[in-house]
Formats: C-alpha cells, sequence, structure tokens
C-alpha cells in the first residue's frame, strides 16, 4: 500500500511543478500589471498569494519570479521582504537594481541578511546616506571597500571618519577612501 501511495504521488509530482511555475508566472504577471489595470489592493492580494506559493518553491522558480520582478517601480511589500532575503542567487536581481526598494527595505536587509547581499547592495546606484551608513557599521572590507568605488553612493561625515579609521589599518581601503568626493584635507590625519 505505502508503494502505490509513493508511486501516485511521483506520477503527480511532475504535473504539480508544472501547474506550480504557471501559477507563479501568472501571478507574477498580475503583480506587474500597470497601475491603470489593477488597483493596489488587488496588486497586495495577487503578491500575497505569490508569497505564499514561492515559499515552498524551489531557488529556480524564486529565482525566475525575481528576474521577472525586478524591472517593476512598485512591488507589495510581502513579496519585496521575502525575495530580498532570499538567498544570494533570488535576491540579486532586486538588491541590485530594483527601483521598487525603498530605503527602509535596503536597511532592514542589510541587518536581516548576509554579508553576500550586503555586497549586492553596495554596488547599487543611488545609495543614500541611511544606506550607506547600515553598510559600513558592519565593518565588512569587502563591502566597505565596494560603497567606497561606487561613484553614486552617497557619505555621511561620520561614516567617512569611520571609514578614515580603518583605513589606517587596511591599505587597500586608501586608494578607494583618496577617489571619494567627500574627503578634505582634514581626514588626513
Amino acid at each position: 500500500m505505502g508503494e502505490i501511495q509513493a508511486s501516485l504521488e511521483e506520477a503527480r509530482a511532475p504535473r504539480s511543478r508544472t501547474a506550480r511555475q504557471v501559477l507563479l508566472r501568472r501571478l507574477a504577471d498580475v503583480v506587474s500589471l500597470p497601475a491603470s489595470r489593477i488597483n493596489a489592493f488587488e496588486r497586495a492580494v495577487a503578491g500575497d498569494l505569490l508569497v505564499d506559493v514561492l515559499r515552498p518553491a524551489p531557488l529556480e522558480e524564486r529565482r525566475r519570479v525575481s528576474l521577472r520582478l525586478a524591472p517593476l517601480g512598485e512591488l507589495p511589500d510581502a513579496l519585496k521582504r521575502l525575495l530580498i532575503r532570499d538567498e544570494p542567487q533570488v535576491a540579486a536581481p532586486l538588491l541590485e537594481d530594483c527601483a521598487a526598494l525603498s530605503d527602509a527595505d535596503l536597511i532592514g536587509c542589510a541587518r536581516d541578511a548576509t554579508t553576500q547581499h550586503r555586497l549586492m547592495m553596495a554596488t547599487r546606484r543611488d545609495l543614500s546616506e541611511a544606506v550607506t551608513d547600515t553598510l559600513l557599521s558592519w565593518g565588512e572590507e569587502a563591502v566597505i571597500a565596494l560603497v567606497l568605488a561606487n561613484p553614486s553612493a552617497r557619505l555621511t561625515q561620520t561614516s567617512l571618519e569611520g571609514v578614515i579609521a580603518l583605513s589606517r589599518s587596511s591599505r587597500d581601503l586608501c586608494a578607494a577612501l583618496l577617489k571619494r568626493p567627500e574627503m578634505r584635507p582634514s581626514g588626513a590625519y
């Protein structure tokens, strides 16, 4: 009896996998509709359904949805939170370039996720002072180097002073630090 049950489940697996892929694609399409075709409530409901279907989905399917949603300017909050804290391969398209992510989303992810997530965020265009402060607060040299190399990342004076202090023990940061427009002669001391 147990063998028959296992055989039935095995036979259903490809069908359910295909059905899940179609459902994920359709829900991502609904979330992607322009504001003129879908209201905020409908987008939120579709986003919640997508979150529920994505949680048990395999990594490749989650990555496909992330790639589909990355170009959007607006995403449901629960969906953003799930995808940006997912495995780095899934989070990358959103963390590196998605306009739908606010500073609060990025700061929350920087605090909750891994070094790999922070590395991806460090290369993002137009990083605000609040986000760079959070990224630099971890003291991870690789992240700091990427933030310094990012010409559109804005640094506060406090962050800059912290990086200057770190650069005294790390020569690798010195060259990138010297190229920053925020540097003042007083930082040399």
